[in-house]
C-alpha cells in the first residue's frame, strides 16, 4: 500500500475543510498508526487542490488547470 486517494465530491468542493478530505487524512493516520507506514494522499483536483493541499495532499490532479477542460463529443 502506497497511498490513499479520493476525489471529493461536487458539492463539498467549495467548503473549507473539505469533509471528504478530512475523512481521508483521518484514514491515513489510523492506517499509519497500526501498519507503521507513512502513506501519501492523493486529493484535489483544478478546482479544490488549494483546500487538499492544507489538509495533507501529497498528489493533486490539476489538468484541467494546465491544459484546460476536456471537450467532449456529442454521441449521435
Amino acid at each position: 500500500l502506497f497511498g490513499l486517494m479520493t476525489i471529493g465530491s461536487p458539492e463539498h468542493s467549495e467548503m473549507e475543510p473539505n469533509p471528504d478530505f478530512l475523512l481521508l487524512n483521518e484514514l491515513k493516520v489510523y492506517i499509519d498508526g497500526i501498519l507503521g507506514t507513512n502513506l501519501e494522499l492523493s486529493m484535489g483536483m483544478s478546482d479544490d487542490f488549494e483546500n487538499a493541499i492544507k489538509l495533507g495532499s501529497t498528489n493533486v490532479r490539476v489538468g484541467s488547470l494546465i491544459f484546460g477542460g476536456r471537450i467532449y463529443n456529442a454521441k449521435v
